[in-house]
């Protein structure tokens, strides 16, 4: 697992998904507060769950839907067949972490599409699946019975047990790959099912329940956020986000625009694919940046780092810092992530190490840039004068400059 994977799992065990989790362990175990949360916990559950529904069909994500509806039907199961000889409990607490697994491993094509019916189905026919258990001979839930090795630790079946950690492996493995919420959210509202099920204490479970709903409802605004606002390709906030947050930038503020040096002459030669990676790098070292600067895709090729509370001659040796590690950094290109004409014209397997550079240009708030839009006019202006200095290099906007040499004098 890398270092950018590791923070991603970090953060989303850190997001709000995580505080609701740990906040329904601590409530479970303060009893006079728990007591008198209980009585309430059917309202919280089933209400959190009909709004992530609800939510997740409003927001077009069918795999969130899918997940919240396994996870109410299970709740609704287990309090109505808890300890069921014929094996209701086991095969319900059995087949809801593997709706975990598919539903985050398949690919989101919205509610109202085929796709979308498909995964709703699959819900449905568990259900059936499990109403048929009810009425069955008892040998059949004896298999799905079979004693946890765990002891007291855990009360769960051991196949239960076994497709949990199937489950939690999988979804860490999802966290590491990809970029969403939906994957951490998924990981948090299992972890707060599996607590649930633990405690032969109907309230508890509803409890726990609840929580997931709740997890489940964050990942799809927070999924819905990062559609709105964060950049597909990169990770980053998006130029949308940068316009939402110009009118809160305060008193003092200061704006890094970066552009990738010879990008065109790079996608021409290496392909598009590798023109992606290469944005891929740069962002990367970029939310790197050290000062507390906040970093967007502006467009294209071009990057905006935010500084609160700095100004530009504060900003610089952060920008200045950042630049030289990615001039530093070695991309790699192999012969056969080039474009086609290029992997025709020889045979082989060769690799070759590139060399990617940025410009950047500092501008901050002063009484002639008083707006943000000066502000970004004037870094945009100092952009181009370090494209004409050369490139891979940070040039200050000439309003700056003259306080800096003021300054000097």
């Amino acid at each position: 697992m890398t270092r950018e994977s590791k923070l991603r799992l970090l953060n989303g065990l850190l997001a709000p998904g995580g505080v609701l989790l740990l906040a329904a362990w601590s409530l479970n175990h303060e009893p006079v507060v728990r007591d008198a949360v209980l009585p309430y916990a059917a309202y919280f559950c089933f209400g959190t769950l009909a709004a992530a529904v609800l939510l997740s069909w409003y927001h077009d994500q069918a795999r969130l839907l899918g997940v919240a509806s396994a996870v109410a039907l299970t709740v609704w199961t287990l309090e109505r067949w808890p300890d069921n000889l014929n094996g209701a409990a086991p095969a319900a607490t059995f087949l809801l972490p593997l709706n975990f697994v598919f539903f985050a491993s398949s690919r989101e094509r919205g509610v109202l599409s085929l796709d979308g019916g498909f995964k709703v189905g699959i819900v449905a026919a568990q259900a059936a699946v499990v109403a048929w258990m009810v009425q069955a001979d008892r040998a059949i839930g004896s298999v799905l019975r079979l004693g946890s090795p765990l002891g007291e630790w855990s009360s769960l079946p051991l196949l239960s047990l076994l497709s949990f950690a199937v489950a939690a492996v999988t979804l860490l493995t999802l966290i590491s790959l990809r970029r969403t919420k939906v994957e951490q959210g998924l990981f948090l509202a299992l972890i707060a099912i599996f607590l649930g099920v633990q405690h032969a204490n109907a309230e508890t479970l509803l409890l726990y329940a609840g929580t997931a709903g709740l997890v489940l409802v964050f990942a799809v605004l927070e999924h819905g956020y990062d559609i709105a606002y964060r950049d597909e390709l990169t990770g980053l906030l998006g130029r949308r986000a940068f316009t939402s947050m110009m009118e809160n930038l305060g008193r003092t503020y200061t704006f890094a625009m970066c552009d990738v040096d010879h990008f065109k002459k790079f996608n021409d030669t290496y392909g598009h694919d590798v023109g992606d990676d290469v944005l891929k790098m740069v962002a990367a070292k970029l939310s790197h940046v050290e000062g507390g600067g906040r970093v967007f895709r502006y467009g294209g090729e071009e990057f905006l780092v935010v500084f609160r509370g700095r100004s530009a001659i504060e900003a610089q040796p952060f920008m200045e810092s950042v630049r030289q590690t990615i001039a530093e950094t070695d991309f790699v290109v192999g012969r056969e992530r080039r474009s086609r004409r290029h992997r025709n014209a020889g045979g082989g397997e060769k690799r070759q190490t590139v060399t990617v550079t940025i410009s950047i240009g500092i501008a901050d708030k002063s009484v002639r840039h008083s707006t943000p839009d000066l502000v970004l006019d004037a870094a945009d202006a100092a952009l181009y004068d370090a494209k004409a200095a050369g490139r891979n290099c940070v040039r200050l906007d000439d309003t700056t400059l003259a306080q800096k040499a003021q300054r000097s004098a």
